[in-house]
Order: structure tokens, then sequence, then C-alpha cells
């Protein structure tokens, strides 16, 4: 499966193959030094494929090269990210 991660406004979000938009996760820059993840979505027919979680692995990556804390706001940022610091 051919699958294309994008950022656009805030947002990381992919498309399969035919360019259809099949999830997203959005996050809020607040000030110089905190971001918030407020939203993740992946369509029903792509779960389970780590999706999610590569959206997530990128926007974590972006925000601490902006060294900024990370307020997880949606429950699958609070659930994964509470996982990584266990």
């Amino acid at each position: 499966m051919s699958l294309h991660f994008l950022e656009a406004n805030d947002r990381f979000y992919v498309c399969d193959a035919n360019n259809k938009e099949i999830g997203e996760i959005t996050f809020t820059r607040l000030g110089k030094d905190k971001a918030t993840i407020d939203h993740t979505y992946v369509d029903p027919a792509y779960r389970g494929q780590g999706i999610a979680d590569n959206l997530l692995d990128i926007v974590v990556r972006r925000l601490q090269q902006e060294n900024r804390d990370i307020i997880p706001i949606c429950s699958f940022a609070i659930k994964k990210l509470a996982r990584k610091s266990d």
C-alpha cells in the first residue's frame, strides 16, 4: 500500500494511492514553547495498520525539533504518549 504523509496548516495528513485523504492529526502551537495535539482520525477502512501511530510520531518529532512541550488533548495522543513515558 502506497501512502503519502503531508503537512499543511498545523496538521499532518495521509492520502492513499488515489490521493484520497484517509487520516489526519492536528496540533496547535501555544506561544514559543508549547503545543497541543488536538485530534487524530483514521478512516475506519484503514484502521489497525499503524497509520495513527505514524501520524503521532511525525507530529511529535516536529514539535520536539521546535523544542516544544507537548500537551496531548485527543484521547489517542493521551493514551499513546502516556505509554511512551512509562
